[in-house]
Order: C-alpha cells, then structure tokens, then sequence
C-alpha cells in the first residue's frame, strides 16, 4: 500500500514528514508503548536501523551532558593551579612554576577547544534526535496502517463467515425443531393409539428422542 513504486513512496514521505515534523513527540525507544507495540519481529528492517541510531544518539547526548560536566571540573582545577603557580620570577622556584604555568595554560586551552566542541553537539544533537524519531514515528505508523489494512480485510472475511454460520445455524435449529415437533406428534399418536404400556416394549429396543411426551405420560 505504501510502497508502490519509488516515486509515489517519496511523495508519501514528504506529506507525511510535512504533517509530523512541527509536532512533539516523545522519544519513541523510551517509551514502553512503543515497545509493547512494537516486539522485535514486528520491526521492519528500516524500523530496527532508526531505532539503533536513534539510541544512539540519545546515549551520545547524555555522555556529552557528562563530558560538560567533568569538563567545567577540571577547568576549575587547572585554574586554580594556574593562579597557585602565578609568579613575578622573583621566587626561588619561579622556573618551576613557569614550567607548570605553561603546562597548566597548555591543557586549558585543549580543554576549551573540548568544551567549545562538546556545546556544538550540545546544540546539534536536539535537532539530530527529533529528525531521527520523527522519521521514526514514520515509519512505526507507516506498519501500523499495513496492519489495520491487513487487519480490517480479514475482519470482513471473518464478518462473511460469520453471516454465513448465523444463517446455516439458523437453518440447522429450525431443522431440528421441525424434526422434534414430528417425533413428538408420532410419539403422542403411538400413545394414544396403543398406550404406554405396547411403547415400553417398544421403547426398550428402540433409542428415540421423546422430548416432553415421555414424562408427560409417566405424569398421566
């Protein structure tokens, strides 16, 4: 249904990416809907590769959060060493600290260059997660619709056969009923014409439905 040919599968693509992509929508691989949904031999394989780089990216901007964090640490640390180490070269160990100073400097500035590019993930990774998910949610509605199409036209076939049992069950209780009301005239006639005690021979060597007329007659 949704993929007849390249060129209309592009078109579906883009109207529905138009529909969807100013909408919020939760993370689809943190929210246990998705998954109930979703078992792993219910994904397409196109579903099983959003899912993976989805995860991906969403464990990447966590470590990045982390990475910041342990960053603005160690600024502090080399800060506080360059400030502990500033001399005016009039101290016996001026040498050493200018040693330090220059090593201490060195790593700040590598670590700003880590933490100048750890803010542009910060930035870039919100929009890379939202396109992955939303493209995501394509393709999880995309196989819900395949399944409610499945779904719906063995649902009418399930509706067809069921008209078709109601009817031939219908058939079959009035067969019976007809069949009941026979036994119990012929019944009722061999009892008035000959009396209990003739059909008893009788009943012993024959099984036959009687319904109501057996225990109306043991009443008489």
């Amino acid at each position: 249904m949704f993929q007849k040919n390249k060129k209309q599968d592009e078109e579906y693509m883009g109207r529905y990416w138009e529909a969807v992509k100013k909408k919020y929508v939760p993370l689809l691989t943190l929210d246990p809907r998705w998954h109930q949904l979703f078992p792993d031999h219910m994904k397409t394989k196109r579903m099983i590769q959003l899912e993976k780089k989805l995860n991906k990216l969403i464990k990447k901007q966590g470590q990045t959060n982390n990475d910041l964090k342990d960053y603005e640490k160690t600024r502090k640390v080399l800060m506080d060493n360059i400030i502990n180490n500033m001399t005016d070269g009039s101290e016996t160990d001026s040498p050493i600290r200018s040693m330090k100073q220059d090593k201490n400097q060195k790593l700040l500035d590598e670590l700003h260059q880590k933490i100048a590019q750890a803010h542009d993930l910060q930035q870039q990774l919100p929009q890379e997660i939202q396109n992955v998910n939303h493209a995501l949610m394509i393709e999880s509605l995309k196989n819900c619709y395949e399944t409610l199409v499945y779904n719906t036209q063995e649902i009418e076939q399930e509706e067809e056969w069921i008209a078709n049992a109601r009817k031939e069950l219908t058939e079959h209780v009035l067969a019976k009923q007809e069949m009941e009301i026979r036994n119990t005239d012929t019944y009722r006639f061999m009892h008035d014409l000959l009396g209990a005690d003739i059909l008893e021979i009788f009943d012993k060597d024959y099984d036959v439905w009687k319904g109501e007329i057996n225990r109306e007659h043991k009443q008489v």
